[in-house]
């Protein structure tokens, strides 16, 4: 019996050191960099974000046939986020070599120099040729405001219905509170909020809209 027990804790030793040697190494830093940069120049990141936005529009096109055949019309409503939804971050991320901190990216927002992303424009001007309000709501600080709605229409984006911007005080550890809490008084002013869009799936979390659609963003993480 002895034996046995001392047989069952060598194989047992030996089976976990094999776990160890077969664990996969660390993958590089440089390299996951350039799978990044590789990601964005190949064309492979436009694509499946223009294939989400051609799902998104899609949906708009139908709700809106539907709204106009119904006799009790809706006001309709659309949610869009900002960064790396309707305006891409990434030239500046590429410049910090996708190392620069939270505080040094709001730096470079606030230059108000962040670019269309196109898919998103053309969604956005689709929704506003069908009578659909537009409204944006990003993690952005109430600081940023100014800024940010110069960008915005630079960018391309006029005109909308509204622009939330998340409270300088603001000390959840998640935005899904504050992001589901703005689509709620979207809804309380009268609109059916048909979808929301965005990168992160805390912008999608929290109900207060009929869809979801969430572009792809590899870049960072935002609980």
């Amino acid at each position: 019996m002895k034996r046995c027990y001392h047989l069952f804790i060598t194989s047992l030793l030996v089976l976990v050191v094999t776990l160890a040697i077969a664990k996969p190494p660390v993958t590089n830093l440089d390299f996951i960099k350039q799978k990044l940069i590789n990601y964005n120049t190949s064309g492979q990141y436009a694509k499946e974000v223009a294939a989400v936005f051609n799902e998104a529009s899609a949906y708009l096109e139908e709700r809106v046939a539907a709204n106009q055949a119904t006799g009790n019309k809706k006001r309709l409503a659309v949610v869009m986020d900002i960064d790396e939804t309707s305006l891409s971050n990434y030239s500046e991320m590429a410049k910090e070599n996708f190392g620069g901190n939270k505080d040094e990216l709001m730096q470079a927002m606030l230059q108000g120099q962040d670019s269309a992303i196109k898919p998103a424009l053309a969604f956005y001007q689709l929704a506003q040729s069908k009578d659909v309000a537009v409204f944006f709501v990003t993690g952005r600080f109430e600081s940023m405001r100014a800024a940010t709605a110069k960008n915005l229409q630079a960018a391309g984006y006029k005109t909308w219905q509204g622009l939330f911007l998340k409270p300088n005080n603001y000390n959840k550890s998640s935005v899904v509170p504050y992001k589901s809490g703005a689509r709620h008084q979207i809804e309380a002013q009268g609109y059916d909020v048909i979808l929301t869009i965005g990168d992160q799936w805390s912008d999608l979390k929290g109900g207060y809209a009929d869809k979801q659609f969430k572009v792809p963003n590899p870049y960072y993480y935002i609980p």
